[in-house]
């Protein structure tokens, strides 16, 4: 057991279901063996493409530490070893319907998904999974439009790859910052909506979760 504090937290054991071949993660699923999973990364990689799934097979992977292109396998504050909170792959659905058919292979193979939107909220370490092994699913890579903005509702439709300064520009390209103003929670560059959905708030008096505070 290693102690943080007053707790004691249980240390990664290895996944028993198997001897690891090169190919392997570094970190295989729980409960999953070699063959298992590498049968649903050739399904992972035809319904998303090879370019946007990623295995994750050496510790000396674990490189980036930017917060603009933050790691999307480990946490780039770690507590423990770098490689202790670690996806086996990262998988980056193109739109609804692949998120949909990725979760469907994943109940499908029983494995777990750790979903994020940018990877940027640091401030609780990174954007890897707290089950180590499970599939990181990248939301804010490819999922990155403004779908909507309603002027009159003082609402936002966004995909989560969308960030406060994209939603910004957004509205400078089409005379609407004028008409909306957004409570924005950084310097711009977190999600949206993974602020909406972790209840983050912004730095105007409002403190609201929502992107837009007021219309003029």
């Amino acid at each position: 057991m290693a102690s943080v504090g007053e707790k004691s937290l249980p240390l990664r054991t290895p996944n028993s279901s198997g001897p690891k071949g090169p190919d392997d993660p570094l970190v295989l699923p729980p409960g999953i063996s070699s063959k298992q999973f590498h049968e649903y990364i050739a399904r992972a990689i035809d319904i998303c493409g090879a370019e946007n799934v990623t295995i994750i097979r050496k510790a000396e992977e674990l490189t980036k530490e930017s917060y603009n292109d933050p790691s999307k396998a480990h946490d780039m504050f770690h507590i423990f070893d770098k490689d202790y909170f670690v996806a086996s792959a990262v998988v980056a659905p193109r739109k609804v319907t692949e998120v949909q058919a990725i979760m469907r292979l994943s109940n499908e193979f029983e494995i777990p998904v750790w979903p994020f939107s940018i990877g940027r909220n640091v401030g609780y370490g990174g954007a890897a999974p707290r089950v180590p092994g499970s599939i990181g699913l990248d939301l804010g890579k490819n999922m990155n439009r403004v779908l909507e903005v309603n002027v009159e509702g003082a609402y936002a439709l966004v995909e989560p790859g969308v960030t406060y300064a994209d939603l910004y520009q957004y509205l400078v390209d089409r005379k609407l910052d004028q008409k909306l103003w957004i409570d924005c929670p950084d310097l711009g560059g977190g999600s949206v909506l993974g602020n909406a959905i972790e209840r983050g708030v912004g730095y105007t008096p409002y403190g609201g979760i929502v992107p837009f505070q007021g219309v003029i």
